[in-house]
């Protein structure tokens, strides 16, 4: 892992994304970049122009030395990460997707806080939209999580091909941390019934996932994220992990995925990857 973009609005939540975001660089020697994207004020005249660039010069000064002021907090933390800071005007999401495909970021780490549902669903969140459209895989960082370590990575997969492989991609990331890869199953249907079952199901990943701290588990819930959040109860791990696949417009929405579901219900921060994301880390 080379690159980790962390965006912030200067609100206390994204100010701890960005602290666990410089944990998680600190570890993985990785180079941090702390991003704030501005709205560019409008122009609806030629005379309004002057005081325009005004506006924004002000915004983007008032942006650079907050950043700079959570760059020299992060340092003084971490005093050997790399961290650099960049402002940007725009609509966060397209500048954040844009920034992280221009730059070939290997991770994006957000904040994230509960939302009406109603508003969610009509509106989105900027999370939300960062993990539908970017290129790389997005860590969704809760407002009371720190960053401790990843010792235990609970992968919630559904048993379809693209799921497990796609849980190749954090593989390096867990070897790098020393971290376990626990394997979660939620039966929301009753249809494992076995201890069999869940040695055939950890045998198969095994197959896909060249990793020897690897383990399976199977929940039944007739709720997918109730049997997710009853396991991590019992279970306590330090990230949750889940694949999430591309939607239509209209079913995205109406029918909010699992994974963007669970990035405002889980108590602890999830790592959300898609089919074409890049390994969370290579040359491993």
């Amino acid at each position: 892992m080379k690159l980790i973009i962390s965006p912030t609005d200067f609100s206390d939540c994204a100010a701890n994304a960005s602290m666990y975001a410089a944990g998680l660089a600190s570890a993985v020697k990785a180079h941090l970049l702390l991003v704030h994207v501005y709205d560019a004020p409008v122009v609806f005249s030629e005379a309004a122009l002057t005081a325009v660039k005004e506006a924004r010069k002000q915004l983007e000064e008032t942006a650079r030395r907050k950043l700079d002021a959570m760059k020299k907090k992060i340092q003084r933390n971490y005093p050997e990460l790399s961290v650099e800071i960049k402002t940007l005007a725009g609509l966060p999401n397209d500048r954040v997707i844009t920034l992280a495909r221009k730059m070939a970021a290997d991770l994006i780490v957000m904040g994230v806080t509960g939302t009406n549902k109603f508003r969610r669903m009509l509106t989105g969140s900027t999370t939300t939209k960062v993990i539908r459209e970017s290129h790389c895989p997005v860590f969704c960082i809760p407002a009371e999580s720190r960053y401790k370590g990843i010792q235990k990575m609970v992968f919630a997969t559904d048993l379809h091909e693209d799921n497990i492989n796609s849980a190749m991609m954090i593989a390096p990331m867990a070897k790098k941390l020393s971290s376990e890869i626990i394997f979660l199953f939620v039966d929301d249907k009753h249809l494992l019934h076995s201890d069999e079952k869940v040695k055939e199901m950890t045998l198969k990943i095994r197959k896909r996932v060249k990793y020897p701290k690897l383990s399976g588990y199977i929940s039944k819930n007739p709720s997918i994220t109730k049997g997710i959040e009853y396991f991590l109860k019992k279970n306590p791990a330090d990230i949750l992990v889940m694949f999430t696949h591309e939607k239509t417009f209209t079913a995205a929405l109406f029918n909010s995925s699992i994974t963007i579901l669970m990035s405002y219900q889980t108590k602890i921060p999830l790592l959300a990857i898609r089919h074409e994301d890049r390994p969370v880390m290579t040359g491993l």
